[in-house]
Parts: structure tokens; C-alpha cells; sequence
């Protein structure tokens, strides 16, 4: 897919609900994996992100953005993010919480967060079976005995299952580093896949 261009910013700034959306659709998901690496909660990380979305579009007739969607929406996220951790006060020390967040590469977060996109947009593209047993051995972190036990199938089939889902996943994600891949692959856990963040979210004019 081609990145969206900086004109996208001046289609928003006159009100064109569809250059929102589609600036939405692109960048929803792949942000809320990202505020996650900062907040550690994806309940939160979807409504930060979203208020980053609704903030652009209230103030929509003022935009002089000169950077690109990419670059401005990350950034965005990031200080909100940190901005939030700065006043949260519940369970880590402020200075702490703030200090770890700002010590994180901010390059690689992003480029995680956005193969961790492409994996999640991937899996949902698997045979519902292969899906079902792939989720619980690499979200739920079961063994394949265990999987087989809850499933009632043999530990063979879920063998099986996994070879095909991960054939599949390296197939549709063989554009980026192998490395990376197989580090996601082979990994303990990693986040819940994020299914139904609100694909029909949109904003129209006031």
C-alpha cells in the first residue's frame, strides 16, 4: 500500500470526511500497538489514540502540518503517551514511568508496532482453525498438549495446524527482515491481537 502524502492533511483541513477515514483506517491499529509498548494497557492505548484522531479532526481548519501522516501521527502518540505517564501516579513512580518510556528507541517502537499490525492483520487472514490454534499457543501461551486437551484434538493435529499457520504467516509477511519474524514467531507471548478496534470509528463535520 502507498503511504499516504501530506496533501492528506490540507483534504482534512477542508472538512473531507474521507480523507479522515482514510487516514484513520491506515493508521488506527498500527498506533494503538505502539502507545501500548508505552502504557502497557490496550484499553487505554485505543482512547489515547483516539483522542489524538478526534483532536486533529476539531482542529482541522487551523492544520499547517509539514510533516508526513506517518512521522506526525507517531510523534503525536508518543507525547500524548508520555504526557499521560507523566501524571499517573497509581502504580509506578512518575519519574520512573516517565524515564523508561522516553529511554525507548523511538524508531524500533515504531516499526515494531507496525509489524506487530501486519502480524495481527495476518492471523485474523488464517483458516479459523489454524487461527483458533494459533492464538492459544502464541497469545495464551499453551502447550500443544494443552491445546489439544481444550480443542479435543490430537497433539498431531495441532502440529499440523501450527505448520500451516506459520507457512502462511511467513508467506504474507516475507517483505520484512526474516529476523524479526522469527522473533515474533518464536517468542513466549506477545500482545493480544487487536480484534474489533473499532473498524467503523469516524468523525463528520460539526
Amino acid at each position: 500500500m502507498k503511504s499516504l502524502g501530506i496533501h492528506i492533511f490540507q483534504e482534512i483541513k477542508k472538512g473531507n470526511n474521507e480523507a479522515f477515514s482514510q487516514l484513520f483506517d491506515e493508521f488506527y491499529s498500527p498506533l494503538c500497538f505502539f502507545a501500548n509498548k508505552y502504557l502497557s494497557d490496550l484499553d487505554l492505548s485505543r482512547s489515547l489514540v483516539q483522542e489524538v484522531f478526534v483532536d486533529l479532526w476539531a482542529r482541522r481548519e487551523k492544520l499547517n502540518i509539514q510533516f508526513s501522516p506517518r512521522s506526525y501521527l507517531y510523534h503525536s502518540v508518543k507525547n500524548r503517551s508520555i504526557d499521560y505517564l507523566r501524571k499517573e501516579k497509581k502504580t509506578v513512580p512518575v519519574s520512573e514511568s516517565v524515564e523508561t518510556a522516553e529511554s525507548i528507541p523511538f524508531r524500533d517502537l515504531m516499526e515494531e508496532a507496525e509489524l506487530n499490525n501486519r502480524i495481527n492483520l495476518a492471523i485474523q487472514q488464517l483458516p479459523e482453525k489454524c487461527r483458533e490454534v494459533f492464538i492459544l499457543c502464541r497469545f495464551e501461551g499453551l502447550k500443544y498438549s494443552e491445546i489439544a486437551e481444550e480443542l479435543t484434538i490430537s497433539v498431531k493435529t495441532v502440529e499440523m495446524q501450527m505448520g500451516i499457520a506459520l507457512k502462511k504467516l511467513r508467506d504474507s509477511l516475507s517483505d520484512y527482515q526474516i529476523v524479526n519474524l522469527l522473533i515474533f514467531i518464536h517468542s513466549k507471548k506477545t500482545e493480544t491481537p487487536l480484534q474489533g478496534i473499532l473498524p467503523n470509528f469516524r468523525l463528520r463535520g460539526d
